[in-house]
């Protein structure tokens, strides 16, 4: 579950379907570790651990680098652009900028999505072997699919032609330090506008690449004390 406002005790164990007292002790097990915090409303909010967590893990993965190139992206096309990350049923987007707007209001800008509606999240989630998004999916409600088998043909059809186009989004999925997704939204974008775009995507996903790899260069580079 993903919440931006503190919650209780009783709804955290309604919505994982688990024993309240189960519960309690492992938000108090969280909250003792910094991850967690007790508010004055007697619920739990994000700790002091999260951001520094939250740091050190885009630092180490790399992200940072990605910026450069998704801004030239965004500049040169003036549409939606975005880089995601999946967790669990999910979209976390760490960069997603609309139109004319400036990188500053980018960056983790956006709460969570759901994956399947979100060209990224379907970008993502054809990264997930088959039994695994049956085990994600039975059961439960998807948005935008009618079936498990449905949502399965839409990424089958993804693994096949390497790229996502969902609800006039375009995406590709990117496997290097960390499982991420990048693409841009626009009403020009439709299946048959792929051949004429999809290039530039590719451009961008080489670059973040290429910087990825230039930082593990120097990295290596470094003398060891």
């Amino acid at each position: 579950m993903s919440r931006s406002e503190p919650v209780g005790v009783a709804q955290v164990a309604a919505e994982l379907n688990m024993e309240t007292t189960r519960v309690h002790r492992l938000l108090r097990t969280l909250a003792a570790s910094g991850m967690l915090h007790w508010t004055d409303k007697r619920k739990y909010a994000a700790g002091p651990a999260v951001p520094v967590l939250a740091t050190q893990t885009m630092h180490a993965s790399g992200f940072y680098k990605a910026i450069g190139p998704m801004a030239s992206l965004h500049n040169e096309l003036n549409m939606t652009t975005a880089m995601g990350l999946l967790w669990n049923r999910s979209v976390s987007f760490l960069y997603h900028a609309k139109p004319d707007e400036p990188l500053t209001t980018a960056i983790s800008s956006l709460d969570v999505w759901p994956a399947t509606v979100s060209g990224l999240g379907i970008a993502l989630l054809a990264l997930l072997p088959d039994e695994t998004v049956v085990e994600l999916y039975t059961g439960r409600d998807i948005p935008k699919f009618d079936s498990v088998k449905h949502l399965q043909e839409k990424l089958s059809e993804v693994r096949e032609c390497e790229y996502a186009i969902h609800d006039n989004t375009l995406a590709i999925s990117i496997e290097v330090n960390f499982m991420a997704a990048i693409g841009f939204s626009s009403p020009k974008v439709s299946p048959k506008t792929v051949s004429k775009y999809l290039p530039r995507l590719l451009q961008c996903k080489e670059e973040i690449l290429q910087e990825l790899s230039s930082e593990s260069n120097k990295a290596h580079d470094k003398p060891i004390y």
